[in-house]
């Protein structure tokens, strides 16, 4: 299982942001898995970041989840490894090339 975060602010309009986390060494073969700890309301996470997904960038551009939008780094020329960042639809993000950074 992974990590929940929640963080919340302290002013008077109180609002929390809650991050999911996980190690998922292998995203492809656990992905069941996560939409069923996903669909559990007591998480129901604003981010979710997940470690080592092993995907590569072709299958990450596939890869859904209900409800969140994906940004993905994808370690070229290695078997394993990888980020990936999802955001619930309704949350304004953007994806940010690091692509010179690594």
């Amino acid at each position: 299982m992974g990590n929940v975060i929640t963080s919340k602010t302290t002013s008077k309009n109180t609002s929390s942001l809650i991050i999911y986390h996980q190690n998922i060494r292998g995203l492809v073969s656990k992905k069941d898995e996560l939409n069923i700890i996903m669909q559990d309301k007591s998480i129901n996470p604003h981010l979710i970041c997940l470690s080592e997904h092993h995907l590569k960038t072709l299958e990450s551009t596939k890869f859904t989840l209900n409800s969140y939008k994906i940004a993905s780094f994808c370690r070229e020329g290695v078997p394993k490894g990888g980020i990936c960042i999802m955001t619930r639809h309704n949350i304004q993000s953007a994806t940010i090339d690091l692509s010179n950074f690594c």
